[in-house]
């Protein structure tokens, strides 16, 4: 009983990340899709990241913008320390898998992360303010 409950909780986990993951991607731009498409190396796909990096950053920095001003005023210093505890804690997840020994996959793996957590903190802060 234990061992299908296990299973079914691992199931539904991996169900759950893998319609996350599809969520996400359709918010990229068609631009990082065309890109991605046509990268050839690590290199290109990185540098497709890269620029939907920054796209996906100004969506987020007007997403908390909107988001300061639709909250409580009382509440806007608990955003503003909330939002820069996320930064801390994004920058140390992602740049933990980029290492000098890592090779550049690490590399690669460090921008997709960045980009799926900068793109999740925008949904975030549209959904909750």
């Amino acid at each position: 009983m234990m061992k299908f409950f296990l299973l079914s909780f691992f199931f539904l986990y991996t169900l759950n990340a893998a319609q996350e993951m599809v969520s996400i991607d359709h918010i990229y731009s068609k631009e990082y899709h065309k890109c991605i498409s046509k990268a050839v190396s690590g290199l290109d796909a990185l540098n497709c990241t890269e620029k939907e990096i920054r796209v996906q950053d100004k969506i987020l920095n007007e997403s908390y913008k909107e988001a300061m001003k639709r909250i409580q005023k009382f509440r806007r210093v608990d955003l503003r320390n909330m939002q820069r505890l996320w930064i801390k804690y994004t920058d140390a997840k992602c740049d933990f898998y980029y290492h000098k020994e890592s090779g550049s996959g690490g590399r690669n793996d460090a921008s997709n992360c960045k980009l799926e957590e900068i793109t999740k903190r925008g949904i975030e802060l549209d959904e909750i303010y």
